[in-house]
C-alpha cells in the first residue's frame, strides 16, 4: 500500500542511477518529485518515463536551496529525501507504514533512515541520517553542502525508523564522476572561509580527500577537525574513527595510539575502534605487541556490531571481519586448526578473503 509520501530527489546527470532509484521507492509512495539542476544527459527523460513529477531549476552552488525547493514542490503530507545514487532496500511496506503513522501523529518528529554505504573494498559502512519528516513541520535545510535539518519555531525530536537504503556515492569512481569531487571540495572550502576552525567542515573535507585516496590532505583536515571538535558534536565518534584510519594509512602510529586511547575511553562500546586498534598492531608488525592481537579481535567479537543508532560503522568489525583477522593471526602463528575455525565462521557471511584462505589451506594439506 502506497503511503502519503512525496519522495524528493535532486538530480544532475544521473542517467545511470535515477531509474533504479525511482523503481526502488515507487511501490511505497504516492508521489515522486525530481528537481533537476541542469542535466545534459537522459536523466530528465528517464525520470519522466518512470512516472516522476519533474521540475527544473538552475544550480546555485547550494544544496540546501535545492532541498528547500523540493519541500515546497511536494504535495503529500510526508517527505522523504533520497539521493539519486541511493536505492531503497526491498520489502519495506511495514517499515513505511509504521514510520508514516508516527509522523502523521506528531509533526515534530524526524525519522532517521539506515544508509548502507558501499566502499571500494567491497565493504559497507552503515550510518543513520535524518531523511523523513512532515511537510507542515516547518523544517528547512541549512548549509550549502552536507546540509542539515533545522526548524525555527520548535525543537525537533528524532527517532530511528526501520527503513534502509543502499548508497553507492562513497565509491571512488562515483566521487570522481561528473566533477562531483571538485564541486564538493569547492563548496566545502567556501564554507571553511567563513570559519577556518569549523570542525565539521574540516571533517567533511578530510573525508572527501580520504575517499579519493588523497591521504596527506585528508590527514591535514581531519587533524584540524579533531583539534577543534568536542564530544558533544553528533559526528565526533565518526570523526575519531575516520581520523584513526587515515592516521594508519599515513603510518602515524604514535598519534594513532593516542587517538585510540582517548577514543576507546570515550566510546567503550564502539567496536570499530577496537578493530582499528587490532589492525594497527598487525600493520606495526612488532613482536613486542603481537600477543595483544588475538585478545583485541576477541573483544570485537564479544562486543559485536555497534548499535547503528549510536555509531557509524564498518559492517563486519564485530563479526566476520574480526573472525577473519583472528584466523590470520592463528595461521601465522602456526595454529592452523584454530585458524580454520575462524575462517569457516567468517566464510558463513560470504566473506571472500576467508573463503580464499580456507581453499588455500585445503589445497596445501593435500
Amino acid at each position: 500500500m502506497k503511503q502519503p509520501v512525496s519522495a524528493c530527489i535532486m538530480t544532475r546527470n544521473e542517467q545511470d542511477n535515477i531509474g533504479i532509484c525511482i523503481d526502488s521507492i515507487k511501490p511505497y509512495v504516492k508521489e515522486i518529485v525530481v528537481l533537476d539542476t541542469g542535466s545534459d544527459d537522459n536523466t530528465v527523460d528517464i525520470a519522466l518515463a518512470k512516472g516522476a513529477v519533474v521540475n527544473k531549476t538552475v544550480w546555485r552552488n547550494d544544496f540546501s536551496m535545492i532541498r528547500n525547493e523540493l519541500v515546497k514542490l511536494a504535495t503529500q503530507p510526508i517527505i522523504i529525501m533520497i539521493d539519486a545514487d541511493e536505492v531503497l532496500i526491498p520489502n519495506q511496506d511495514r517499515a513505511f507504514e509504521n514510520t508514516c503513522k508516527r509522523l502523521l501523529e506528531d509533526n515534530g518528529l524526524v525519522g532517521k533512515i539506515g544508509i548502507l554505504n558501499e566502499t571500494d573494498d567491497n565493504g559497507v559502512i552503515s550510518a543513520n541520517i535524518s531523511r523523513i519528516f512532515s511537510k507542515n513541520s516547518g523544517i528547512f535545510y541549512k548549509g550549502i553542502i552536507h546540509e542539515q535539518i533545522d526548524c525555527s519555531h520548535k525543537k525537533l525530536n528524532f527517532f530511528q525508523t526501520d527503513l534502509v537504503m543502499r548508497h553507492s556515492g562513497y565509491l571512488k569512481n562515483k566521487i570522481m564522476a561528473n566533477k562531483k569531487y571538485d564541486r564538493n571540495l569547492t563548496l566545502l572550502f567556501k564554507e571553511l572561509d567563513k570559519n577556518n576552525k569549523d570542525s565539521y567542515i574540516h571533517f567533511q573535507i578530510g573525508r572527501t580527500y580520504s575517499v579519493a585516496g588523497v591521504n596527506d590532505k585528508a590527514l591535514f583536515h581531519l587533524s584540524k577537525a579533531y583539534t577543534f571538535s568536542n564530544r558533544e558534536q553528533a559526528f565526533h565518534s565518526t570523526l575519531v574513527q575516520t581520523y584513526g584510519w587515515v592516521l594508519l594509512k599515513n603510518k602515524k602510529f604514535t598519534e594513532l595510539f593516542e587517538v585510540l586511547q582517548v577514543g576507546i575511553e570515550q566510546y567503550p562500546d564502539y567496536t570499530d575502534l577496537y578493530f582499528l586498534y587490532g589492525c594497527t598492531l598487525v600493520e606495526l608488525g612488532s613482536a613486542k605487541f603481537a600477543h595483544l592481537i588475538p585478545d583485541i579481535f576477541l573483544t570485537c567479537i564479544e562486543l559485536g556490531e555497534p548499535d547503528p543508532r549510536k555509531y557509524e560503522s564498518v559492517l563486519g568489525v564485530g563479526s566476520y571481519k574480526a573472525r577473519y583477522n583472528l584466523g590470520l593471526y592463528y595461521e601465522l602463528t602456526g595454529q592452523v586448526d584454530k585458524a580454520l575455525i575462524e575462517y569457516r565462521i567468517s566464510s558463513e557471511a560470504s566473506f571472500t578473503p576467508a573463503i580464499e584462505r580456507l581453499n588455500k589451506i585445503s589445497v596445501d594439506r593435500k
